[in-house]
């Protein structure tokens, strides 16, 4: 699910994707997240998005509360609820004009995220969709608009959609997202509405239709920005939830009304501000992206629904690539460049053309497969950077199968399953050498990769990237700050720049153990013995560092030129010797990496300590 920013967008990755965008004058998309009980959300092209909590159960509004007899529901509670009434007849979709009731996300602040009953009316529909605009009026809200007072109303055309834009957006869908993303990663099975709940139908709620289209609706999404603006900058731009699905029997997903103006079609107007009220810049393609990104999320629930997030988050940032709507070679001062971009590179904090509300949000030490590892609101934007940013560098050096390898994988999740696509269509390359390439490429490619770059030390087409145009803001302090180094992630430490003398000593130690991990879990010590007896033993390697991967670099901006020192080990050093190599050099830097095989996904912090010397004198990582 994906999250925008100002009236900052929000994606909700729903279960299954769900992103929230921040309002700094910047929007990005929520997107779905990983199992059917998870939400997550999607980073779009502002540097302000909003990441939602995993979602299991959903809180019932008092209406669907009576209709179902329950408080909450599940997939458990869904299964049972359906499996006592048999389906009705199928029916088609109904004609555009038709007002029903469709379930709509509430997601305020401090409570549970809850679904309620809203009108929607039919606009538009197409050879696979068919899309439902938000229409009926209570006590919060009108339509699409936000809530009386709101200084978002008063600006035009933030909340208006027109026929054309619905159009414009089933032609991009039945034209180009449908037969790529199908042909390209999996079709999903055909849902009419015609298993019903007990209790909707009775009450004269109806979802039928065509079951080869995919509802979309169209809501200004119920989220903490909706409700407290400025404070939450960042909003729900659209989001996939199987909980939804399961209610509905339909294939569904939900975008963000606001604004489209500035967020549709190829060449939208650009009115940015300083006023987060009146900050409207152009988003080309936004709304379109979120769609394919969340519909990744809705074929990806068919095949692997208990995929990582990092990998079904980057597989949904890749769509946007796959169908032409995301140019991720745009750098921060160009107008259309990506917010999720911005983010994990460091330059978010950067006052550009393609970035006119800077705010933090993560930076290059995030890990790749820790989702959050850097806290969650706008720095999950980072996440989906860098879980992106990996997806185009195995596209660009495998194509498009290996990705579809990851879509498909039933049995595999995470590294595990990279790996198993590597054993297919790379023989022999091991994943984490892939991981330390990318690390490198996060800092080269932009200097290299051209006719006259060169590379020293390492082949040249395995540290660039095609799709990408990528360097880290070194002044960034997410470069190298919170401590440690984070699985699957990297510090880009400079140890030298500009006229700064070349140090004649680097020295590296590494943690063999996370913090607060034991090396043996029982030992002579009778209670963790009886923890193991109740409770099982904790699992093969868990608290270990695997390795530590530790490069120098060293770069040549102007001459485009740079020389790569790697090595693995838990101690390292690099004396004079090795460091005259870099003389000609102007800026050194040193790039640490925890390697984590396992890549599991846990709530503790996993950033491995880790120590350095220059000149002798010791830092902490």
């Amino acid at each position: 699910m994906r999250v925008k920013t100002p009236r900052a967008v929000v994606a909700a990755a729903g279960v299954l994707g769900l992103l929230a965008a921040v309002t700094t004058g910047a929007s990005t998309t929520a997107r779905a997240a990983d199992s059917p009980a998870e939400s997550a959300t999607r980073a779009g092209s502002a540097p302000d998005t909003l990441h939602l909590p995993e979602v299991t159960s959903l809180a019932l509004s008092p209406q669907l509360q009576e209709m179902l007899g329950a408080t909450t529901i599940d997939l458990d509670t869904l299964a049972k609820l359906r499996a006592a009434r048999p389906s009705i007849p199928g029916e088609k979709t109904p004609p555009v004009g038709t007002t029903l009731l469709w379930p709509a996300l509430d997601a305020a602040k401090g409570g549970p995220i809850g679904v309620y009953l809203k009108q929607y009316t039919l606009r538009a529909v197409g050879n696979h969709v068919e899309v439902w605009v938000a229409s009926g009026q209570d006590g919060t809200s009108q339509g699409i608009r936000f809530p009386e007072g709101d200084c978002r109303n008063d600006v035009p055309g933030s909340v208006e959609i027109t026929d054309a834009q619905l159009k414009s957006l089933v032609s991009e869908f039945d034209n180009n997202i449908y037969p790529k993303e199908t042909a390209a990663f999996s079709t999903p099975r055909d849902r009419a509405g015609i298993n019903t709940i007990p209790g909707l139908s009775a009450a004269g709620v109806n979802f039928a239709g065509d079951g080869d289209n995919t509802v979309t609706l169209v809501d200004n999404v119920r989220d903490p920005n909706f409700y407290e603006f400025p404070e939450n900058r960042s909003y729900i731009a659209g989001f996939f939830m199987p909980l939804l699905n399961e209610l509905t029997d339909r294939n569904i997903m939900t975008i963000d009304a606001f604004d489209w103006l500035h967020r549709t079609g190829a060449n939208p107007k650009d009115e940015p501000d300083d006023d987060l009220c009146k900050s409207r810049p152009a988003r080309p393609r936004s709304y379109e992206g979120t769609f394919a990104h969340e519909w990744q999320h809705l074929l990806h629930y068919y095949q692997d629904s208990l995929e990582h997030t990092w990998v079904n988050e980057g597989l949904s940032e890749f769509t946007e690539t796959l169908v032409g709507y995301a140019d991720a070679t745009l750098t921060v001062d160009q107008a259309g460049s990506q917010g999720s971009l911005h983010c994990f590179q460091g330059w978010s904090i950067v006052k550009a053309r393609g970035n006119p509300n800077p705010q933090a949000c993560g930076g290059p030490q995030n890990s790749l497969t820790k989702w959050g590892d850097e806290g969650e609101g706008s720095e999950i934007l980072a996440d989906y950077g860098n879980a992106w940013s990996f997806m185009l560098f195995l596209y660009d050096r495998w194509g498009v199968e290996i990705l579809a390898g990851l879509h498909r994988d039933k049995e595999a999740q995470g590294l595990t399953s990279v790996q198993r696509q590597l054993d297919q269509v790379a023989s022999g390359t091991k994943v984490l050498d892939v991981l330390h390439d990318y690390q490198l490429m996060n800092l080269l490619d932009r200097f290299v990769d051209r006719k006259d770059g060169q590379v020293r030390g390492i082949a040249k087409e395995r540290v660039t990237s095609k799709s990408l145009n990528a360097t880290v803001n070194l002044e960034n302090p997410a470069s190298y700050a919170k401590p440690g180094a984070a699985p699957n992630g990297a510090d880009y430490i400079v140890l030298r720049q500009g006229k700064d003398a070349l140090p004649t000593s680097f020295g590296f130690t590494g943690a063999k153990m996370l913090p607060g991990a034991q090396e043996s879990s029982s030992g002579d010590d009778p209670i963790a013995l009886l923890d193991e007896i109740l409770f099982g033993s904790p699992e093969e390697g868990a608290g270990t560092v695997a390795n530590w991967h530790v490069s120098l670099v060293g770069i040549d901006a102007k001459k485009h030129r740079a020389l790569v020192r790697s090595v693995d080990g838990f101690d390292v050093s690099f004396g004079a010797k090795d460091l005259a190599a870099f003389r000609s050099y102007p800026l050194l830097v040193a790039v640490v990496s925890h390697d984590d095989p396992v890549d599991t996904e846990t709530n503790g912090d996993e950033n491995a300590p880790y120590t350095y010397t220059v000149n002798g004198r010791e830092q902490t990582g």
